[in-house]
């Protein structure tokens, strides 16, 4: 048995928000749902998909690809490439270069869970004791400087490096995107999140963890993380989804 639950939030400021989320039943795109729970029995499957902001059509980006992922989606990302064309056909005629990231988790009911990411929206494994594990890669000049033994990661660089080295594209050309995946298997009460980067940009790793750990309550975790980052000045787009492994 799985408990689920999930909240979307627009950034501050915003008209519209360019996230994309899918927490199993339905994909969400909206200004703002608080933390909602649920639970499944069988294989869950959750994605997030975060429109780049500076590229023309953002919300219709993000919206492409977790459609995709609903209709035909498989744990492995095969799907990304398969349908790069689709998006292009889709979008590249009246907002060339339209970009996203995209991640997602599919957890059997064993427990067995694979996930994929391209981009810098993550997955975290989350352990019993309230550890949160980044279990994703996140496509930034950063990482692969970091990758190939040019840049260290405990050393902080300018916002340069933070930008993304991969994502999904609106452009024929743009084919070579990178695809990260990996699988583990969630043991009793351990979680698995995925989340656009308005989440990790907004509270550092300490803070996701003190916060997730204030409550029992799989609700209280979720709507504290989403009140906290509700209070960062000039927060971005977040978007939340998790599953939980019950004892």
């Amino acid at each position: 048995m799985f408990q689920l639950a999930y909240f979307q939030m627009v950034g501050a400021g915003k008209a519209r928000n360019q996230d994309a989320l899918f927490d199993g039943t339905a994909v969400r795109q909206v200004r703002l749902h608080k933390t909602r729970v649920s639970e499944a029995e069988d294989t869950v499957r959750l994605a997030v998909a975060d429109g780049v902001s500076s590229s023309p059509a953002a919300h219709l980006a993000s919206r492409f690809w977790l459609d995709a992922f609903v209709r035909e989606g498989d744990a492995e990302g095969r799907f990304l490439r398969r349908l790069h064309g689709s998006f292009c056909d889709t979008l590249a005629e009246e907002y060339f270069g339209s970009s996203s990231t995209f991640a997602s988790a599919v957890v059997e009911a064993d427990g067995l869970c694979r996930i994929c990411n391209v981009g810098d929206s993550r997955v975290y494994h989350i352990s019993a004791e309230g550890r949160w594990r980044q279990v994703s890669h996140d496509h930034t000049v950063l990482a692969d400087l970091i990758e190939q033994g040019e840049a260290r990661a405990d050393t902080e660089y300018a916002d340069m490096y933070y930008a993304l080295a991969h994502c999904l594209i609106a452009d024929d050309e743009e084919t070579h995107f990178k695809i990260f995946t990996d699988s583990l298997t969630l043991q009793r009460g351990e979680a698995v999140l995925v989340c656009s980067d308005g989440l990790h940009d907004a509270l550092p790793h300490e803070r996701l963890e003190a916060l997730w750990n204030v409550s029992p309550s799989l609700l209280d975790k979720l709507e504290a993380l989403r009140r906290a980052v509700k209070r960062v000045p000039y927060h971005d787009d977040c978007s939340a989804a998790v599953c939980l492994r019950q004892g």
